[in-house]
């Protein structure tokens, strides 16, 4: 399943003769998009899905857990719907990078909430939760029972390595109980 899938560019290329995908979105206008014979489109909340529990084998969410209010319902929600043994694939911008990953805005996560709530929307992005770093999403993983198996580090530029925090990490985790 990809959560949040948006135009659905993992779903269809994720999709195969031996694997059907749920491309699930909030925004019915980029399922649209979503065509493949082994994608299936569904419309949903990621805050409340519409699935059995242990129904899925694997979930992806890319940069989505930042964009919902409450990150954390949407985490219980992935590891509901995961068979036992099944994996999460995460991956999450880091807020807190010196240049916002989303705007490119600089050192934004050091910036007073209104401040940053007034730079979001005008440049066009209206909902960033900006509580959602690293550790806050690790934390969430835990809580909910995933055992973190592997972090990668994505770096859109070789020039980012001199940092010591990466602008991306992709989680990939496993429902172990």
């Amino acid at each position: 399943m990809d959560v949040g899938c948006g135009a659905g560019v993992f779903s269809k290329a994720l999709a195969c003769e031996k694997r059907l995908v749920i491309a699930l979105d909030i925004e019915k206008r980029l399922l649209k998009e979503v065509q493949g014979s082994y994608v299936e489109r569904m419309c949903a909340d990621a805050h409340n899905l519409p699935l059995r529990d242990g129904s899925v084998d694997c979930v992806l969410s890319i940069s989505l857990l930042e964009h919902l209010e409450n990150p954390a319902k949407c985490v219980e929600e992935l590891y509901r719907v995961l068979k036992y043994g099944g994996t999460a694939i995460i991956q999450l911008p880091n807020l807190q990078y010196p240049f916002e990953p989303h705007t490119k805005w600089p050192l934004l996560c050091l910036m007073p909430k209104r401040l940053q709530s007034r730079i979001l929307k005008m440049i066009g992005y209206p909902y960033i939760n900006m509580e959602v770093t690293i550790k806050n999403a690790l934390s969430m993983l835990q809580k909910a029972g995933f055992k973190l198996k592997e972090t990668v580090k994505v770096y859109h530029l070789g020039i980012m390595k001199l940092l010591p925090q990466a602008p991306a990490y992709i989680f990939i985790t496993r429902k172990i109980r």
